[in-house]
């Protein structure tokens, strides 16, 4: 059978071109832990995004369970906002987790390419991811991943949550001990290696979902490494003032220390901020008007965006070394786990490069970035 030669990491893999009642069409994206192509029904010639793991891989690293959680969870979830599971076929060697194709990618990678979202475009998306992670909670379950790589966009830029490796039952009786996650989205209980609580905990995350979009920066500027992590437990960080006061508002609610202070995620789709934009966010053909309802490619590069989107591009994250590695920082045990490697260890992520600010702006990536 006719096979195309992938790599994940060091594990070197064979693509079959039929992967069930699927054909392959091209690669499309790679991650730490998988594979990720372009694949078509056979009968219906509908495209699916395909994440194509190894066995081996997922064996020796410990990473099979988790693997497994995140493939119950997408089968188990029904939201127009979590990405959708359409099959899972394996082989001996290799699974295939066929789900619904984003096409315009990452929302990280809309940010990096495209600069600021405006305060419209930045609401209807949030929202989405809103509702989202209200409906996770609402069967008792923390994302505990929550970040714009994990914020998928389709063809009429509707946001999807994908990525639900980390999740977790909840019980409010008892809280969550394991850090995870990325620091740079992780809240201050996290950083400071307390128990958590998984719904609070992805409340903060969605507040610097939101800094980021509006913004185009991370709201930490500190590039020593223990620094940053006391800028976050303080949540010691400015909102520009340039942004509505409703926004300020709702960011200031989401990024508070206390995780008892901040807003539940039910309470962000009541707040005016949201509110104000409603006839905006129920209509997707708004983007037509913008320029964002195809996909990111260079052939659209040169559309004016100015009514959308501003300063591209512009992710901006503080300069620290060995950010994944907090044992080197003197750090507890348990906090060198916090993650899984941050975006800059990702094939097809980008280069980093120091400006005079002692910061690091992601470049644009070639190609479309893995699901």
């Amino acid at each position: 059978m006719d096979t195309i030669p992938a790599e994940i990491g060091d594990y070197r893999i064979e693509i079959p071109l039929h992967i069930g009642r699927f054909d392959y069409i091209r690669t499309i994206g790679s991650g730490s832990f998988s594979v990720v192509a372009l694949v078509a029904d056979r009968a219906t010639q509908i495209q699916y995004a395909c994440k194509i793991c190894s066995r081996q891989q997922l064996l020796e690293q410990c990473i099979f369970d988790r693997f497994e959680r995140e493939v119950r969870l997408m089968q188990s979830f029904r939201h127009p906002s979590l990405v959708a599971i359409e099959d899972v076929v394996y082989d001996q060697n290799l699974i295939y987790l066929v789900m619904e194709y984003c096409f315009n990618g990452e929302l990280f990678q809309v940010i990096a390419e495209r600069g600021v979202l405006d305060e419209n475009t930045s609401r209807r998306i949030f929202a989405q991811i809103s509702e989202g992670v209200a409906y996770i909670h609402s069967h008792n379950i923390a994302h505990r991943d929550i970040k714009p790589e994990n914020i998928l966009l389709d063809a009429e830029m509707n946001a999807k949550i994908t990525d639900f490796g980390l999740c977790h039952q909840v019980d409010p009786n008892n809280l969550l001990k394991t850090p995870c996650g990325s620091p740079f989205y992780a809240p201050p209980e996290i950083i400071s290696n307390q128990p958590y609580d998984g719904k609070l905990s992805d409340v903060w995350s969605l507040g610097v979902v939101l800094y980021t979009m509006v913004t185009g920066a991370l709201p930490w500027k500190e590039s020593n490494q223990m620094q940053l992590y006391r800028q976050i437990i303080d949540a010691n960080f400015i909102i520009p003032r340039n942004l509505s006061l409703t926004l300020r508002d709702l960011i200031s609610r989401l990024m508070r220390p206390d995780p008892n202070d901040r807003l539940p995620v039910t309470e962000i789709l009541r707040h005016p901020w949201i509110l104000e934009g409603e006839e905006f966010m129920n209509s997707s053909k708004n983007f037509g008007a913008l320029g964002m309802n195809t996909a990111l490619g260079a052939s659209d590069s040169k559309q004016s965006h100015s009514s959308c989107l501003k300063n591209k591009p512009l992710i901006i994250r503080p300069n620290v070394a060995n950010e994944t590695n907090f044992s080197s920082f003197g750090g507890s045990s348990q906090m060198k786990h916090i993650l899984r490697r941050v975006p800059p260890s990702r094939k097809n992520q980008g280069s980093f490069v120091k400006n005079p600010i002692s910061s690091v702006v992601i470049k644009k990536k070639a190609n479309r970035p893995a699901q």
